[in-house]
This record gives C-alpha cells, structure tokens and sequence, in this order.
C-alpha cells in the first residue's frame, strides 16, 4: 500500500520582503509618471506604461512563496511554489539516510555552508525542526522545516531506528 503525506507551509512576509515590494510598485510609479509627462502621448508611450506595470506586478508575485512538504514511500520532497502558480522541485532524498532530526536551533548551523542549508519554514517558527540527510554522491542536506502531527508520524515511520526514537522530541 502506498503512503502519501503533504503539507504546505505558508511563508511570512519580513521586513526585508515588504520592503522589496515596496520598492518595486514606487519605482513602477516612478518610471511611469515619467514616461507619462515626459514622453509623446501616443500608443507607443501607454504599451510601455502597461509593461511596466505588468512587470511590477510579475516581481511582486515572486515575493509570495510557499514549501510544500510531500512524504511518499519512504521518499521526502521539498517543493518550492512561487505565487501560487509556479512549482519547483528543491530537495528529494530518501528518508533511511537521514542521520539527525532535532530541534531547530541558528547556532547548530554556523559551521555549515550555507548552499547546504534549505529553510523551508518561517525564520521565527517554534515547531521547526533541522533533518540532516546524507546521501552518497550529493553530499549532506540541511533541512530546516516546521513539520505538522501528521507529517511527522509519517516520517518516524521511514526513517532509521536510532534517529526514530529521539526524532521531534523536545
């Protein structure tokens, strides 16, 4: 019998992410008020401003990103959608070769190279949990991610033994 488990993870919108999108709507205005006073009032001038705002609206929509968590047969995917609309696989890996599941702590990550490291989770999540995965040929996986009741039952199922026992205990 197969098993399916998934879950999607909203992400919050930092300072850094309203910042960025305010940014790119006042430079959108900007450009436009410009090609609007200081250009020629002829289609050509009206095309540019609807690209321009069309693009705006296009970066700003790149800025809404959610993690859906996918747990089948033993196989964890991470998938990364993009404005509810774009999806794209980041993390697959098999979960009898996770060596580590423990709760999420900054400092456990300092010595790690940081293009290792996928946070799939809110920066300030309380429930987040770091799953360390090796996998011979791709190197070592650092997944930070914030697993709910059932997705979590469905991982102790298929990972090692001596990590199931210790795995999401506080």
């Amino acid at each position: 019998m197969d098993t399916f488990f998934e879950q999607i993870i909203s992400i919050k919108k930092t300072g850094e992410t309203v910042a960025a999108l305010i940014g790119i709507w006042l430079a959108a205005f900007v450009v436009c008020f410009l090609l609007f006073f200081t250009g020629f009032f002829d289609m050509l001038t009206f095309l540019l401003i609807a690209g321009v705002l069309y693009g705006a609206f296009k970066l700003s929509g790149l800025l809404n990103i959610e993690y859906e968590y996918i747990v089948t047969n033993g196989i964890m995917d991470i998938d990364k959608i993009t404005n509810k609309s774009s999806r794209k696989r980041v993390l697959s890996f098999e979960l009898q070769t996770v060596s580590r599941i423990e709760k999420y702590n900054p400092s456990l990550l300092n010595s790690v190279n940081s293009k290792d490291v996928l946070i799939a989770c809110n920066q300030d999540d309380k429930d987040a949990y770091l799953m360390v995965s090796s996998t011979e040929g791709k190197g070592t996986n650092y997944l930070v991610f914030a697993p709910d009741e059932r997705l979590r039952s469905a991982v102790v199922k298929f990972v090692p033994m001596f990590v199931a026992n210790s795995a999401f205990k506080d």
